[in-house]
């Protein structure tokens, strides 16, 4: 690409008067940077590196000294609107297929795309993710986001994702986090997954052509519970009538709580939450460190924790430390 034509693109200002007129393509992370890229500076340190490895071209937000006068250095009002336009640019070269999701939706597609012939982009929330792959992009691909007002700006022809009713017969629930069904004379045993995210499976089911291998499911982190002994020890699914949940995503707290409260009314569930969240009305415990959280569960007789904040691996895998921890002596 011509300098002249980027520089139309992202509406930005030459600083200086380069030797180079042209760049290949786009990088965000300067370990990556080859010569001949155009490097777009998150963090003005990457600098340094970027032009050391090659970059011929420089966009910045804020000032920076101009330390090689023979690259191109480009100023811009906004790195993120710089993103978008670039993005934009690109992908108005090929047919895609695009779509807007639920959160839902979203993760559930993102833990079978791999298992299926089709091939799927993430546009993920940090748009420096997605330039890094954006070269990848083909014709008939097909183009995923959560976010439909960024999808818009990136690729404007797309169709929400969560649009048709799936007709569900012989449902029964098992547990909170087990349930069979049946969905055009398909019957599903003893999947693990909560009710609550049926639809959300059926589409994704549907939009794959049933091309999904199931035990991918396991990767799913939304409403997935880790069962605790009496010793606040994780064990296997079902052997305890005692159980954690984790949620990092505050678009699915509300209707994760309303479902625990509808199913499961009559046993005690503690909310324990990372920071102060407005949208917690039940009384709640705020554990800001999440070594703390098998010392606030000793503490509290429950059921169900419900715990907000925190990522779900992270959780498994601190309770796993701590597991040993406690069987050293």
């Amino acid at each position: 690409m011509q300098i002249s034509s980027l520089i139309d693109i992202i509406g930005g200002r030459l600083l200086n008067q380069p030797s180079i007129s042209f760049i290949y393509s786009f990088k965000t992370d300067p370990s990556k940077v080859k010569e001949g890229d155009l490097f777009i500076a998150l963090k003005l340190d990457d600098i340094e590196l970027a032009v050391k490895n090659g970059a011929f071209a420089i966009i910045i937000e804020n000032l920076f000294p101009i330390i090689d006068k023979e690259i191109a250095w480009i100023r811009v009002d906004s790195i993120e609107k710089c993103l978008i336009q670039l993005i934009r640019f690109k992908l108005a070269h090929f047919d895609l297929e695009a779509y807007y999701c639920d959160d839902i939706s979203y993760d559930l597609l993102k833990s079978f795309s791999s298992s299926t012939s089709k091939s799927i982009k993430f546009i993920p929330e940090k748009l420096e993710e997605f330039i890094k792959y954006i070269n990848e992009i083909e014709n008939n691909d097909i183009i995923i986001a959560k976010d439909k007002e960024l999808i818009d700006m990136l690729y404007p022809n797309n169709s929400n994702f969560n649009t048709q009713v799936y007709e569900v017969k012989n449902l029964v629930e098992h547990s909170l986090f087990e349930v069979s069904f049946s969905y055009k004379e398909i019957y599903f045993p003893k999947l693990k997954l909560s009710s609550l995210y049926i639809p959300q499976f059926i589409a994704v089911y549907s939009f794959f052509d049933g091309e999904l291998d199931l035990s991918r499911l396991k990767s799913f982190n939304h409403f997935k519970p880790l069962f605790l002994d009496k010793s606040l020890e994780v064990t296997d699914f079902g052997k305890s009538d005692k159980f954690i949940l984790v949620q990092n995503n505050d678009n699915l707290i509300i209707d994760e709580i309303n479902y625990i409260k509808d199913k499961y009314k009559y046993a005690k569930t503690i909310y324990i939450v990372s920071a102060y969240n407005t949208k917690i009305k039940d009384e709640h415990i705020i554990i800001e460190k999440i070594e703390d959280i098998k010392k606030s569960l000793k503490n509290n007789s429950f059921n169900a924790a419900y715990i907000i904040g925190y990522d779900y691996d992270k959780i498994n895998e601190t309770f796993a430390k701590l597991e040993k921890q406690d069987t050293l002596f």
